[in-house]
């Protein structure tokens, strides 16, 4: 609770002038609303004499001020649509970009763990209830306070026994609703999150479609999502019910204070000392008031609603998974591309059962060298290349480039300096062109040339709108190998001294794959370079083949050496040669 309304009063205090003028125009149109009853009053005490030209003049003067006060107060609303829309709608737009700024500074692991439509229905969530809880403050919170107050004094000036029991009703009624809405706020929790897990489910059905629809999985994707949206229905069903008794109370709660009131004015007329004035004020204000207190009572859920919604991404600004900097961090640059992993500890302790990968693991790639590794699944390929990149830290030792630890280097300059081609090349859902530059501006000649030497010019200039064609989202539009030589593109242009090749040709056929292993020797030629490799015909002319198992190295050298061996290594080329050509 404590960071959400940290975070929504930063935003109002960036557009505190904007606050300072509605609280000011809400606190003139509540003082001018209460007014109006007082000039009805004189009214109906001038209507309840007999005609004079004085008792005339006086009705029309009173009936100008009213005038006035309408007016005044069509314009004040009008000021407060003018301000609400930047400190509405603009801290919204606000608190979009934090959420966003907040949720790519989590760690790896963290998405990893995470859904995308959770989080997106979270993100939209923390921006809808600051603009309703805002509305609530200003249009519920602050001008019934107001309203109360001068409700107050004028029951207190015209009859101060009606003015005690108007004060004891409304701490009868705010109290009702503080501490009501308070314990239904379990329940509004309990939609937020049948909500988000709605959101993931959704999600990803739709990202995985190709995988739904190729093994028609439609039916049983359809009761997922059912099972998730009937949850949701559940809990607002509950959630609305507890609503419901609340409006009943707050109900009965009215039409009695109601009733009393006008049962202690007959009272008053009774003993000949109430004029019709009075009854017209009071009834009028007893109008606005209970409007307000009503519109209270059936917002004040609304706001907690809006509380229990935010708070799931509000956990999320806890900063313990945050990636940071350590203090001493500078950015440098990598010019020989040494790596060095020294002592190695390693343990994914957020795995159900802890599981030790890496024990004073110890591998060093020397400037230039080109380095594959290979071992059956969880042997530690894909963690090594994650430490490289800092997603996971090891729990002891160091990963160093150039002989400087990486947590000297900011995460920007380290990451800035690796170029990754992964097996999956998930793209944006934007031109061509932007997934190779990944937004830089580079000049078509540079752009061509990278796709010249990715093998992937041809392709391109097929499509009807070349470099400016939209690849749908995550790339659908295209190919596993079209992909696969957009990202190889990708780091051509980026030209990073040290690159990470992880099963880059596992998309394509055996001819493409031929054209682009020379691309890949372009690409990594003058460089350090990893290369995780299922495919051992991938690796035959590296300078070194490291073979893990368990997170061990068991064996290490060149193809030819390792063949020699007749270990492990062996195993796996005999087990794989007879789908490839052996040189």
């Amino acid at each position: 609770m404590e960071i959400l309304f940290k975070e929504y009063s930063q935003v109002i205090w960036q557009r505190k002038w904007f606050f300072l003028i509605a609280l000011s125009a809400l606190a003139s149109i509540t003082f001018l609303d209460l007014s109006v009853p007082l000039y009805y009053k004189n009214i109906a005490n001038g209507l309840a004499e007999p005609y004079s030209e004085t008792t005339l003049a006086t009705l029309f003067e009173n009936l100008k001020f009213i005038g006035f006060i309408y007016a005044g107060t069509w314009l004040l609303w009008r000021l407060v649509e003018i301000v609400m829309v930047p400190l509405g709608a603009g801290g919204a737009n606000m608190l979009g970009k934090r959420c966003f700024h907040v949720l790519k500074n989590h760690n790896y692991a963290f998405f990893e763990k995470n859904f995308s439509g959770s989080l997106i229905r979270q993100v939209n969530r923390f921006c809808h209830s600051y603009e309703i809880i805002l509305e609530w403050v200003f249009f519920q919170c602050f001008m019934n306070i107001l309203t109360i107050t001068i409700s107050f004094s004028i029951f207190y000036r015209q009859q101060r026994e009606f003015a005690f029991y108007f004060l004891i009703w409304t701490v009868v009624f705010m109290t009702w609703n503080i501490t009501y809405s308070i314990w239904k706020m379990r329940f509004d929790k309990s939609v937020a999150q049948s909500d988000s897990k709605l959101g993931g489910v959704l999600s990803d059905a739709l990202s995985n479609i190709f995988i739904v629809k190729s093994f028609a999985l439609e039916p049983s994707e359809q009761v997922n999502i059912n099972q998730a949206s009937d949850q949701v229905y559940q809990t607002k069903k509950t959630s609305f019910k507890f609503m419901f008794i609340s409006f009943a109370v707050q109900g009965l709660m009215t039409f009695g204070m109601e009733l009393l009131l006008v049962y202690l004015i007959i009272q008053k007329w009774k003993a000949g000392n109430f004029q019709v004035g009075e009854f017209v004020l009071f009834q009028t204000v007893m109008i606005i008031l209970i409007s307000r207190l009503w519109g209270f009572g059936r917002n004040f859920p609304l706001f907690f609603s809006a509380l229990a919604d935010a708070m799931e991404m509000a956990e999320l600004f806890n900063p313990t998974d945050i990636e940071t900097d350590e203090s001493h961090a500078r950015p440098l640059t990598i010019t020989k591309g040494a790596i060095n992993f020294n002592n190695i500890h390693f343990t994914y302790c957020a795995h159900p059962h802890p599981k030790k990968l890496f024990e004073n693991f110890c591998l060093r790639v020397n400037p230039g060298e080109k380095v594959a590794l290979v071992g059956q699944s969880g042997s530690g390929k894909s963690s090594l290349s994650k430490l490289l990149f800092r997603f996971i830290e090891p729990q002891q030792g160091t990963v160093r480039f150039d002989d400087i630890a990486a947590k000297d280097i900011t995460l920007s300059s380290l990451r800035k300096q690796i170029s990754v081609v992964p097996q999956q090349s998930d793209l944006f859902h934007r031109s061509i062109r932007d997934n190779i530059t990944l937004g830089r501006d580079i000049p078509d000649e540079q752009l061509i040339n990278a796709a010249r030497k990715s093998h992937s010019l041809e392709f391109i200039s097929s499509l009807p709108d070349r470099f400016e064609t939209m690849v749908g989202e995550r790339g659908v539009k295209l190919s596993g190998g079209e992909k696969q030589r957009i990202a190889i593109a990708r780091a051509f242009l980026e030209n990073a001294p040290v690159v990470v090749l992880d099963e880059a040709t596992s998309a394509l056929d055996s001819l493409t794959e031929k054209l682009i292993q020379v691309a890949i020797f372009d690409l990594i030629k003058d460089k350090t370079a990893i290369v995780i490799a299922h495919r051992l015909s991938t690796i035959l002319h590296m300078d070194r083949i490291v073979v893990l198992d368990h997170g061990n190295i068991i064996e290490q050298g060149t193809h030819h050496q390792l063949l020699d061996l007749r270990g492990k290594y062996y195993a796996m080329w005999q087990h794989q040669s007879g789908d490839f050509l052996v040189e």
